[in-house]
């Protein structure tokens, strides 16, 4: 097994390794989110020079619990989302070396001057995903709406959220459709379809719901990091017990591990969690 850390999990990890490396035989079992990482890059762009640095020192301490000669970073959720569907390498993969080269540059940087702009680059690239899935969401659950006003109308059953999850999964994926029934796929991304699923069900009960919002904006980020379940020799790292809530059924669900903050921000007991999950 292998793990990576979602957002909050990677700022803790800042905090436990600061000044104390991680035993090597663990370093190596854990990859890197490009998710949790530029959210958190994309801090050093902060106009408070306190929290500046201090985002700088917990991102510095990535040589502590990572290999950083060789930091493997995982395929940005669409190429992932490909990879999956045709259990191929995608070889026209342009963002992630990209992305690699601009993880290996604020790594290695040694003051916040030269890493301003490749901040604002990275907070860019942030808001844009976030704000393109957010109204992806939106498109899908306006359908959804207008399709379930009809089946209340012709009193019907209710209706069936998975085909436009799974048409939306086929078209990020780049894939044809007619490829994969929608229970292969949604078996393959079990905990990412469910927490998609209470997502949307809490919005089509919710009629002040504003999938445009800030709060549930950050959803989307906790929904994506699951994707990366669908590689079975991964587990994901959190210390938000709402992710966990929302993902019951799947059987992926035992794959993501939920520590404490406290846990997280200490570097024994982090080291506990980890060699708990990794079975070291």
């Amino acid at each position: 097994m292998n793990i990576y850390l979602d957002t909050n999990a990677f700022r803790y990890f800042g905090i436990a390794f600061e000044k104390v490396s991680l035993a090597p035989e663990i370093t190596e079992k854990i990859l890197i989110s490009p998710l949790s990482a530029f959210e958190v890059f994309a801090q050093l762009g902060d106009d408070n020079p306190a929290k500046a640095d201090l985002v700088l020192r917990q991102i510095h301490a990535l040589r502590n619990w990572t290999n950083p000669k060789h930091a493997v970073l995982l395929p940005w959720p669409g190429d992932m989302l490909q990879m999956l569907w045709s259990q191929k390498p995608v070889h026209d993969d342009d963002l992630r070396e990209r992305m690699q080269q601009s993880f290996n540059v604020i790594l290695t940087a040694v003051s916040l001057t030269p890493l301003k702009e490749a901040a604002l680059q990275q907070k860019q690239m942030m808001d844009l995903f976030k704000d393109t899935m957010a109204h992806d969401f939106k498109n899908m659950l306006d359908d959804l709406k207008t399709q379930q006003g009809k089946k209340e109308k012709q009193k019907a059953k209710p209706v069936d959220t998975s085909e436009p999850w799974f048409n939306g999964i086929a078209k990020r994926a780049k894939a044809d459709p007619s490829s994969k029934t929608i229970s292969e796929v949604r078996s393959l991304l079990s905990a990412y379809h469910e927490f998609e699923q209470t997502k949307l069900s809490t919005a089509l009960l919710n009629k002040e719901y504003n999938p445009l919002s800030h709060t549930n904006q950050n959803d989307i980020i906790d929904s994506e990091q699951l994707i990366y379940l669908g590689e079975p020799s991964l587990c994901m790292l959190t210390a938000d017990k709402g992710i966990k809530s929302k993902v019951v059924k799947s059987e992926q669900a035992a794959r993501i591990v939920v520590a404490t903050p406290e846990d997280l921000r200490d570097a024994q007991k982090a080291e506990a969690v980890l060699r708990s999950a990794l079975g070291i």
